[in-house]
Order: structure tokens, then C-alpha cells, then sequence
């Protein structure tokens, strides 16, 4: 299993992923590692008709300009250097020959046949985060291991009475991130693939 070869699918086909495939790539995800094992998140996985009511409300909710909101704040203040990252992936997304997809594409949760969305306790610690996303992390890996694609995105979570809609998520708990999964599309937008920074820019080494 690699990261190197991994990006995030941005138009998903109609094909559906196999529930055996999906429950692998999550029991595979578990494998993250956990303070104290604690495992301090819960997972819903959308698929079929539930998939299908979610992405419905989603396009409409977004149509209709209803407000968003997350249950999860999520960061206010960037560094500088986050905030040059930013501009530069909204640059090359902006350029980008497909670019009026990237957003009519949010609009209907990139078409994802499967979503999971991640929850966390509402007054959980940074700490719980850093455990739910390595265990989302674990997720776009295995799915990859897996040959599905996949994308962690904002999208998915910002309006989450269409979540609570189609889930019982017990009331002390927030929906932290959504993650789209599926077969992509031949869609170009598919090989958008960001550069990362250099290594020496974001490691410090003492010897």
C-alpha cells in the first residue's frame, strides 16, 4: 500500500462498489494507530438508495442557497505558508481545463455511489482528531489498495441535517469529515494532482 499513487477522484461512475469491498477498506482503516487504542470515532457508511437521498438533498440544498454549516469549526486562521498552499491549489484548480467542474461536481458530492462519514465526540480534544483523521487516512489507502477511488472533501459534511436525515448518530457526537468512494470516471478532472511542498521546507533535521 503507497500514497504516492493516490489522488482524489472527482467524478465518480455509476458503478457500484461491492458492500464486501467497502467493509474491507474500513476494517483495514482500523488498523490506524490510536491513543491508547482508544478508537475514539464512529463510521456511517451511505450506499444505494441512501447514497442516492443524500446526494438529492445535497444538490438541492445547494440549488435552493440554503446557509451551510459544519459541526466541526472548521479553521479560521491559516499560517502563511497554509494560506500560499491555498491560493496556489485554487490557481491551478482555477486554470485547470475542466475547472467549471470542480464546482458544479461539489454540488452533487462528486456523483460518489458510497460515502463514510467519520464522527468524533462533540467536545473531543485535538487529540481525537488526530485519530480520526489517521483513521480516515487509512481509508483513502486501503481504497486504494482496494481500486477504488476516493476524496476526503468539505462538501460532504456541510449540510448535515441531510446526514442526521438517513443516520442515527448518537446526539454527543458531530460529524467530523465525509469521504466519497467509488469507481472514477475517465474524466480528465480524475489526474488533477497537486504538488506537495518541498520536503526541506517543512522538515527541521538535528543531528
Amino acid at each position: 500500500m503507497t500514497n504516492l499513487a493516490r489522488n482524489s477522484t472527482r467524478n465518480f461512475s455509476s458503478k457500484q462498489v461491492d458492500l464486501d469491498t467497502l467493509k474491507a477498506i474500513v476494517s483495514e482503516a482500523q488498523q490506524a494507530p490510536s491513543w491508547e487504542n482508544s478508537q475514539p470515532y464512529h463510521a456511517f457508511l451511505a450506499t444505494g438508495e441512501t447514497a442516492n437521498k443524500i446526494r438529492a438533498a445535497h444538490e438541492k440544498a445547494v440549488a435552493d442557497k440554503t446557509k451551510s454549516w459544519t459541526e466541526v469549526m472548521p479553521p479560521q486562521d491559516w499560517t502563511a505558508a497554509a494560506d500560499a498552499n491555498i491560493l496556489d491549489w485554487q490557481y491551478q484548480a482555477s486554470n485547470h481545463p475542466e475547472s467549471k467542474e470542480f464546482g458544479d461536481l461539489n454540488n452533487v458530492l462528486f456523483n460518489a455511489s458510497a460515502i463514510l462519514y467519520i464522527t468524533i465526540k462533540k467536545d473531543a480534544s485535538s487529540y481525537v482528531a488526530y485519530d480520526a483523521g489517521a483513521f480516515g487516512y487509512g481509508v483513502l489507502l486501503a481504497a486504494e489498495n482496494h481500486g477504488v477511488g476516493a476524496i476526503p472533501a468539505y462538501g460532504f459534511v456541510r449540510y448535515p441535517q441531510e446526514i442526521h436525515d438517513q443516520f442515527e448518530i448518537p446526539d454527543d457526537e458531530a460529524i467530523f469529515m465525509g469521504i466519497g468512494l467509488g469507481y472514477p470516471t475517465e474524466d480528465p478532472i480524475n489526474q488533477f494532482k497537486p504538488g506537495r511542498d518541498d520536503l526541506d521546507k517543512i522538515l527541521q533535521i538535528k543531528d
